[in-house]
């Protein structure tokens, strides 16, 4: 059998462009190597997610923004909401026992095909043509044909796997920024937490129009350091950064930083997963030690897998650079709108890097970042997109994948019923594929 789509890679870029491809008409199949799909959002446990919104403006919808409204509507979200942090201009929780009911219950109605449990290893081509995948599985090597391959393993595998040239993280020693292992805490007195918050405003980072609602914290900065000087706290990380979870008297952390490890590398990544784990326990005793309201508390769930910001970047027929979103950009072929900020956590040290010139700013990313040089009928989304270190940092969010994946599969499908190359296109018809489809495709429709 062959394919129209294949699609490599169950995270939510993958699941919009398996969706996408599949409502244009391609019969796709969609090849996860775990048996769960959200990708980082339900393995690592990597959220809210960031941001739909420039100021008060919806710039990214489409599909992305019908699995959030799936999950508000069985009360799995609480839709989007102001950022408390000020960070960005809108967080949108979810539940993750959520998230994998609404994403299944997509691929079923839809009728997309799905081979779980399945390690891509290789590819099938002809020259610089890719015609299929080596997949390992249970049932042994499997092969998949496939008129059009789409590559959102977040790693760029397929890519790679095709040679494609790359880079990895900052240009100066190649270190991608640091690994995370977010965990849920259970049983925690959120009042004495935003008691604690209203009382030492100086010790936190807020948006100037928080009401005190929503619990996010960025800050206790004092604690952390009080904790350090005491032995209590040896990790690479300056602040308690967490969100209140959507379900009562629970929330996020995300403090663990893992660096120096490559998630493209087994025994590094091996490593990473190990070190997470140990500095689970560190940080919870930290918190239950130190920080008001986690006394009685308790750990619901780690993630099965470590949470990854960054590994290859597959070039393409263009690459996205620091200046394409500080001077907030247009592009004739754009397929998107981001708003998020450079969020750079540092690869090396504790600090945590926003670039202050490109808050509030929002660009649109072009077309040709997901098309591999050296390689036809592959298509890449996701963070593995053609970018810089500083862009990705930027890019790698996951309302932004979800409207690059949605791209990818308007792309592929319209590739399929032209019986043409991807590249070759004419970007205005997937433009048009994606307005109908509800997607803001560059500023001009906001």
């Amino acid at each position: 059998m062959i394919y129209d789509v294949i699609v490599c890679g169950g995270g939510p870029s993958g699941i919009a462009a398996a969706i996408s491809a599949r409502r244009n008409g391609a019969r796709v199949l969609l090849v996860e190597q775990s048996g769960l799909l959200g990708g980082n959002s339900v393995h690592a446990l990597v959220g809210p997610w960031m941001s739909f919104h420039y100021g008060k403006t919806q710039v990214i919808k489409g599909i992305g923004q019908e699995i959030v409204q799936r999950m508000v509507k069985k009360g799995y979200s609480l839709s989007h909401i102001p950022d408390p942090i000020g960070f960005c201009d809108t967080i949108t929780p979810y539940d993750v026992e959520g998230l994998k009911e609404v994403l299944f219950e997509l691929m079923d109605e839809e009728q997309i095909d799905l081979l779980l449990h399945a390690l891509i290893i290789n590819v099938i081509r002809d020259e610089n043509t890719i015609k299929g995948l080596k997949a390992a599985t249970k049932s042994g090597i499997i092969d998949l044909f496939g008129k059009v391959i789409i590559d959102a393993t977040g790693d760029g595998d397929v890519a790679y796997k095709m040679g494609c040239d790359y880079v990895f993280g900052r240009n100066t020693d190649n270190f991608a920024q640091p690994m995370t292992m977010i965990f849920s805490v259970g049983n925690v007195k959120l009042d004495e937490l935003k008691a604690y918050l209203k009382n030492n405003p100086d010790d936190f980072t807020l948006d100037e129009n928080y009401d005190g609602e929503y619990l996010a914290i960025s800050g206790c900065f004092r604690l952390v350091e009080e904790a350090r000087k005491n032995g209590d706290f040896t990790i690479a990380r300056d602040r308690v950064l967490l969100f209140q979870d959507v379900r009562p008297n629970q929330v996020a952390v995300n403090m663990t930083r893992i660096q120096k490890h490559s998630g493209v590398d087994a025994w590094s990544l091996t490593e990473a997963e190990r070190e997470g784990r140990r500095q689970i326990k560190e940080v919870f005793a930290f918190l239950k030690k130190y920080v008001p309201g986690f006394k009685d508390s308790f750990i619901v769930r780690t993630p099965s897998q470590i949470g990854v910001r960054e590994t290859r970047h597959i070039l393409g027929d263009y690459i996205m650079e620091l200046d394409d979103i500080v001077e907030e950009r247009s592009f004739e072929d754009s397929v998107c709108v981001c708003a998020y900020p450079i969020d750079i956590h540092s690869p090396d040290g504790s600090t945590l890097t926003v670039l202050e010139e490109n808050k509030q700013k929002c660009y649109e990313i072009p077309l040709r970042v997901m098309l591999p040089k050296k390689a036809e009928q592959l298509i890449v989304t996701g963070r593995a997109i053609s970018a810089t270190h500083e862009a990705n940092a930027s890019m790698r969010v996951t309302p932004s994948v979800l409207a690059l994946g949605e791209a990818a599969g308007a792309l592929a499908s319209i590739a399929i019923k032209k019986n043409i190359k991807p590249r070759q296109v004419d970007y205005k018809e997937v433009q048009a594929g994606l307005r109908k489809q509800g997607q803001i495709v560059s500023k001009n429709d906001i």
